[in-house]
């Protein structure tokens, strides 16, 4: 994951929906450039994601998660994973990706607004950690407002090895024979590299 700023942090506000947009980018569905590039067409992951959290108390990571498929170095994930990130940093992200990912995550948002219990859930956030529950009304606006040079700035300044921490799930080995053990919530849990 990538140290990145939030809300309650003393940046430009455009950068926190740029992050936004940018989370979209990689990982907004099917059509996305994550599920696109490295579990379609390299087949180089089993899955894969993108995250941010714009209304954190705290410094926030933008993180992005992989499963390599079967037969693929974590090394060489990692590194199309890194690809990905230079490409944002290089080019900005064309006109109708960009409405096609702000549309996605300004719908998610206000669909999500249709539940009693996010309501809830996004008020609730906003209070906690100081923003207060009006500043909400903003954000719709604010992601609409995004540009393509600003998901590429915030690229170029947040995604970068800097403010980049790196790890590794590795699961224990299995003796010849042996089935993965099926995970009963957290108690399944296994190493940690």
């Amino acid at each position: 994951g990538y140290r990145v700023p939030v809300l309650m942090d003393d940046v430009p506000v455009w950068e926190v929906y740029a992050l936004e947009v940018l989370a979209g980018v990689l990982d907004g569905g099917q059509s996305a450039r994550l599920q696109r590039e490295l579990v379609r067409a390299s087949r180089l992951a089993g899955d894969v994601g993108a995250g941010y959290s714009s209304d954190s108390r705290l410094h926030e990571l933008f993180m992005l998660s992989a499963v390599p498929s079967e037969g693929v170095k974590v090394d060489a994930l990692e590194n199309a994973l890194r690809r990905e990130i230079a490409r944002l940093r290089e080019e900005p992200v064309s006109a109708e990706e960009l409405a096609r990912v702000k549309a996605q995550v300004v719908a998610a948002e206000v669909y999500g607004r249709d539940s009693v219990f996010y309501q809830a859930m996004r008020l609730g956030a906003y209070e906690t950690v100081g923003l207060g529950y009006r500043r909400l009304d903003d954000l719709v606006k604010g992601i609409e407002a995004v540009s393509a040079e600003q998901v590429q700035a915030v690229a170029r300044k947040y995604l970068v090895d800097d403010r980049l921490t790196v790890g590794v799930l590795d699961p224990l080995p299995l003796e010849p024979g042996q089935r993965m053990p099926r995970s009963e919530g957290m108690g399944g849990a296994h190493h940690v590299r």
